[in-house]
């Protein structure tokens, strides 16, 4: 999703501090306003998945999106189409398209982790 130099992947600690807490807290020299401080990079995936449950996803496309290992009997019986991979693109591109005006609220709370 994220790369560096020349399609290079970036080493976790140098993508954190240079690039995902900066854009979380906002920074003000790159002209950056705040996202969300609080939000762990991981929770980008909880979201899309809870988005692409919403959206009536295949499992099937939904494992292969996220990187997932297909691991019930009925796994190995159901294939991505490109017809599901149109259908899900176009659902989310209506989603950006529709939330592109969204802001988080003035006094929103950072989500929290559950143990």
């Amino acid at each position: 999703m994220f790369t560096g130099t020349h399609d290079g992947l970036w080493r976790r600690s140098n993508f954190r501090r240079r690039f995902w807490l900066p854009a979380l807290a906002g920074d003000t020299e790159q002209g950056w306003a705040p996202i969300l401080e609080g939000m762990h990079f991981h929770d980008q995936g909880h979201t899309h998945q809870t988005w692409l449950i919403e959206d009536d996803v295949p499992r099937v496309l939904r494992l292969a999106r996220l990187g997932h290992r297909r691991r019930d009997t009925d796994d190995g019986y159901s294939h991505v189409t490109e017809r599901m991979v149109e259908r899900m693109l176009i659902t989310l591109d209506h989603r950006w398209e529709q939330d592109a005006t969204w802001e988080w609220p003035e006094n929103h709370a950072a989500p929290t982790q559950a143990a």
